[in-house]
Formats: structure tokens, C-alpha cells, sequence
């Protein structure tokens, strides 16, 4: 027996007025996902728990039958694991974001205007600053897809309790504190505070942002590191499950959880991790390691960043997109060989442009799956399913 899970980030939301109170789901008129879901049962899912807001990395921790709780360490280690650096067990590791600051350091646009031209040259000059003789700690930068990098802290006498939180609007990129007394966390928020400093000042001058500047874009004149970790312990899904498993996905976050489950972990062209993705090309990906694996794991980012944008119109794009992956791999896998279940991770409302703590449509097909009369797939009607109300972890 085979299986796939489909996971479309921040799929589900709430009712929209522009969209006459429906949902970008139901508005998107899901035709596959709604075959999908007469032949099998549907149900509600709770990443975490009822009510709990939960990010993309617990959340998929989760979906993966992992106790965030227990084996959670930060966002950090797991964008660096998904960016190919090998972590070393001392090792401090932050999530990144280029954005814009002002020049007393108040967050204009904490995506730089989802920048993606010049972040090459950006990534590459970052590299050569020299931060070591001050601190004797080696700095590893690295962009990974659009506006997201991943900052490593390589040395001795280092500590992850550090205060540090992803970019807001309107506040100040440079508080950052020791979350404990320890002369460690003390050393490493200095350093990470000089690295924060300097890269303002660097990116402020930089060719790319003044270019940007002139064209009226917003520069992204600033690194700003959250999310710290040091490399987390998973049992791996083979031992777990018996299973060996394969990961499709765009973004660093997601192959680095998979990675470290101990999945086949392949980077598709095209999937960019944002709603301009190539979902076609993540269903033929899946469909090849569906061939020698037991589990395959599907994640599309694109729905969350269009609720983070407040973008209705570009999350019904990106659903249909999914819609049609479903549908190819439909056509293309045995039913009576092959479970399906497709879920979002989280619910992202694209009125907030956050994540809340809503419950998700969950639904599972298969050989001997109970078909419940749910004829379509939406947050509203898969209340009526079979599966009742699940937790994440008992995917």
C-alpha cells in the first residue's frame, strides 16, 4: 500500500464579504478536491489543539505524528537543515528576513517588498563580512527562497534563550535580549545584535538597494534573525512507521523537517514556494517517488504567503492550482493501491493576514475508507464527515 498526504499551507480561512461570505475555498470550486472527497470521509483537524495558534513548523511537525511539544527546538534549525547546512551539535541557528527599516530602525515593510531580484549578489556580500576576530564565533548566512534566509552561530559558549522575533511593522528590528542571566545567551545576543548593526549599515549603501531606491522599491537594507534553535532529535519515520518516505516541497522550513524525519528530500524547479509555484511539477515529482516509497509528503506554500498578503484573488489562484494536482494525481495513482489525504496545516486568515487557531478540512480516500456522502471539500462541510475532529498528530 501507497500513500500521499497533501498539505496547502494556510489553505483554510474564514468567510470573506468580498466573496459574498464564502470562503477562498469554496470560492475557488475545488472540482478534484471535491471528487476527491465523495470517495472518501472528511473531518475536522486541529494542527495542535482546539483554539491554538500554531505556526507552520509545529503544525507540520504535527501532521507528521511528532510531539511538537517534546521535539520542537526553534524555526531556526529547521530552515538550516532544509538549506543544506550540516549543523554541528553546538550550533545556534536563527530563521531570517530581509526587510525594510527606516533609518531609526521602525519596520516600513517587513518583506522588502517581497523582494526577489539581486538577493544573489545581497546574499553573496553578506557572506564576506568578517564578524569572527570580535567574537570568535563564525557567522554562516544564507538566503534560501525570496525574502527568507537562515543565520548559523558556529562556536563555543553559545546559547539559543535569546529574545528574538520575526519583523513587525511599525516596531524596532534591534530588541533583541538574553532570555536567561547565563554569560552565554549574554555573548550570543551580542553578537547577534553587531550582526543585525552591521547588516543595516552594509545593505543600507549597497548597489542593489540603491537601484531599488531609485526605482521606488523598498530596499531591503536589513537582516533580521528569529526563530533561534540548536539541531533537534527526530526519529526518523522508518523507525516510527515502518515507512519509507519522500518530501515535495519549495520551501527550507518544510524539506528541513522532512530531512531530519528521515525522508528522500528532492528540490523541484519551479516551486518557488509562493503562489507563482509549479504545482504541476510537484504532482509529476510525487507521482516518480510514489514508484519505490511508501509515504509521500506534498506541501504548497502559496496560500499562506496570499493570506499573509491579503490577497483573496491570489489564494483562489494557487488553490486551483492545487485543485488541478489533486486531479492529476487522480488520474494517474490506483485507488485500490493508494490512500490520499488532503489538509491544510493551519488556517490563515486573509482578512488578519495571520494564522488562527480554526480548525482545518481534513479528508482521507482509499482502498477501504468509508465513503461518508460528503460530496465536496471545504472548511463548513467537512464538519459532517466521518473522521469527526482530530488532532494533528493522529494523522
Amino acid at each position: 500500500m501507497r500513500a500521499v498526504i497533501i498539505v496547502g499551507d494556510g489553505m483554510a480561512d474564514r468567510p470573506l464579504r468580498e466573496l459574498g461570505y464564502k470562503t477562498p475555498l469554496e470560492a475557488a470550486n475545488p472540482k478534484s478536491m471535491d471528487r476527491l472527497a465523495s470517495a472518501g470521509s472528511s473531518g475536522l483537524l486541529d494542527p495542535i489543539a482546539p483554539g491554538v495558534v500554531p505556526g507552520s513548523d509545529v503544525a507540520n511537525l504535527s501532521i507528521l505524528g511528532y510531539d511538537a511539544g517534546s521535539v520542537y527546538t526553534g524555526r531556526g534549525p529547521l530552515e538550516a537543515v532544509g538549506a543544506d547546512i550540516e549543523l554541528q551539535e553546538a550550533d545556534v541557528a536563527f530563521r531570517c528576513d530581509f526587510a525594510t527599516v527606516k533609518n531609526d530602525l521602525i519596520v516600513a515593510d517587513k518583506r522588502a517588498g517581497r523582494i526577489y531580484e539581486g538577493l544573489d549578489e545581497l546574499e553573496e556580500d553578506l557572506q564576506g563580512l568578517d564578524f569572527s576576530s570580535r567574537y570568535r564565533i563564525e557567522f554562516i548566512f544564507k538566503r534560501t527562497s525570496g525574502f527568507r534566509g537562515v543565520l548559523v552561530l558556529r562556536g563555543q559558549d553559545l546559547s539559543p534563550n535569546i529574545s528574538a522575533h520575526g519583523p513587525k511593522t511599525g516596531f524596532r528590528v534591534d530588541l533583541i535580549d538574553a532570555a536567561d542571566d547565563s554569560i552565554e545567551a549574554k555573548i550570543t545576543c551580542n553578537a547577534l545584535k553587531e550582526f543585525v548593526t552591521l547588516s543595516h549599515e552594509f545593505l543600507e549603501r549597497h548597489p542593489v538597494n540603491r537601484k531599488r531606491k531609485s526605482e521606488g522599491k523598498p530596499p531591503a537594507n536589513i537582516v533580521i534573525p528569529w526563530g533561534p534553535g540548536k539541531r533537534p532529535n527526530l526519529q526518523p519515520l522508518c523507525e516510527r512507521y515502518e515507512l519509507k518516505a519522500a518530501c515535495v516541497a519549495g520551501v527550507s522550513l518544510i524539506k528541513g523537517i522532512c530531512k531530519l524525519s528521515g525522508m528522500t528530500v528532492i528540490d523541484i524547479p519551479g516551486a518557488t514556494g509562493d503562489i507563482d509555484t509549479d504545482a504541476a511539477a510537484k504532482g509529476e515529482a510525487a507521482l516518480t517517488m510514489l514508484q519505490d516509497h511508501d509515504l509521500v509528503f506534498i506541501h504548497v506554500e502559496g496560500p499562506d504567503e496570499a493570506s499573509h498578503d491579503g490577497n483573496a484573488g491570489g489564494k483562489i489562484a494557487i488553490i486551483q492550482k492545487i485543485d488541478s494536482m489533486v486531479g492529476l494525481l487522480m488520474e494517474r495513482i490506483d485507488p485500490e493501491e493508494t490512500y490520499i489525504a488532503l489538509l491544510a496545516d493551519h488556517t490563515t486568515s486573509t482578512r488578519l493576514r495571520r494564522h488562527t487557531g480554526d480548525p482545518v478540512p481534513l479528508l482521507i480516500a482509499g482502498p477501504d475508507v468509508i465513503r461518508d456522502g460528503v460530496a465536496s471539500y471545504s472548511e463548513k462541510v467537512a464538519a459532517g464527515g466521518n473522521l469527526g475532529r482530530i488532532r494533528g498528530r493522529d494523522l
